[in-house]
């Protein structure tokens, strides 16, 4: 499983004595924060300089195996260093200058960076931005997500698998499925794709900054509105593709979404609830009946056995897949086995 640097305390200006410091505290945790790396891994910690991008300062830092959390101490500086200095706080692999989203190439531990922080800014805000990089793009994907307890707002294992499985797809390099790749590359204009669960709206994301003329809606509960804003509007989406936000709750009834009939839903790692796959299902069931030649495409890390209900209604629903999996790194060299499961509605299946 991938590991994530997230920020227990986020970093500020602290005046210790004549000297000022760059102080944080951080853990490596996994997606759910449920579990820290289990290994010794070198840093680094940089002070870079907003807007400039300019690095002032950095130093090396270790985590040690069997951590919760590490303190992050740069300095000192001398209070002229840091006068009306606006600051972010970078933490990464020192060997890995960009995180390079592939299924040889994603670090073990995902870097960070924090928001500015400086005069009318301590500490900084309770986020933390992920700078992926996918194939050819120039830019990376910047991905803000919440450095707290919420998973609605936090990155997860399968999305980043979803980016790299619909990379491959749409660059011919790796997996492919014959019936998804036949629709991202048919060059077909608007092309009506719809997420559900979006949480920070990575995938969707993602995809319009790889994927020319298409339509992206993210769905998902009013929560997560504010942070996929926010990534919405730092997002450099291809020529023609556009992004927008609605909200929508699985247990009401579905509105209509887009103004044709939606051609590809991506489902990322909304199976671990077991209480709520009857209304996934019903929803998926819903918008395919209103565009039945809409595929499904989900993403799921397995994490208990409850999740095998999924399949179960999909099956009772009249969805058929194909599958494949997509590996990500884990701890002591092993890798993590996500699935991809493309579905599309059976005609004629009578639905239970």
């Amino acid at each position: 499983m991938v590991y994530y640097i997230r920020f227990l305390k986020t970093p500020r200006f602290q005046q210790q004595k004549k000297s000022v410091f760059i102080s944080a505290l951080i853990c490596i945790t996994t997606d759910l924060g449920d579990d820290f790396l289990a290994e010794n891994v070198d840093l680094t910690a940089s002070w870079i300089q907003h807007p400039s991008h300019k690095v002032r300062y950095q130093t090396a830092v270790q985590w040690q195996a069997g951590s919760r959390q590490l303190s992050i101490l740069l300095g000192p500086f001398s209070p002229n260093d840091v006068a009306g200095q606006t600051a972010v706080l970078k933490i990464r692999l020192p060997d890995v200058e960009k995180d390079v989203l592939g299924e040889h190439s994603t670090p073990l531990v995902i870097s960070g960076c924090s928001a500015p922080f400086g005069p009318g800014r301590e500490p900084a805000e309770q986020l933390i931005r992920r700078d992926l990089n996918i194939g050819d793009n120039v830019r990376p994907l910047r991905i803000w997500e919440e450095t707290g307890n919420s998973i609605a707002r936090h990155i997860w294992d399968a999305a980043l698998a979803n980016i790299i499985f619909l990379e491959q797809v749409i660059t011919g390099t790796g997996k492919s499925m014959p019936v998804l790749n036949q629709l991202l590359n048919s060059g077909k204009s608007n092309l009506q794709v719809v997420e559900l669960g979006a949480g920070c709206g990575i995938v969707g994301i993602a995809l319009a900054t790889m994927l020319a003329n298409c339509e992206v809606l993210l769905t998902d509960l009013p929560e997560v509105s504010d942070i996929v804003t926010r990534n919405i509007n730092e997002a450099s989406p291809k020529s023609s593709a556009a992004i927008k936000f609605q909200t929508l709750d699985w247990d009401d009834p579905t509105p209509n979404l887009t103004q044709g009939p939606i051609d590809l839903i991506l489902v990322s790692d909304c199976t671990y609830n077991a209480d709520s796959l009857p209304a996934l299902v019903s929803v998926l069931d819903r918008l395919v009946r209103g565009s039945p030649g809409a595929m499904v495409l989900v993403a799921l890390k397995r994490r208990h056995e409850s999740e095998a209900v999924f399949f179960d209604l999909m099956r009772r629903a009249g969805f058929a897949s194909l599958q494949t999996k997509v590996s990500l790194p884990a701890q002591w060299e092993q890798v993590d086995q996500i699935e991809m499961h493309c579905y599309q509605q059976e005609s004629g299946v009578k639905r239970a």
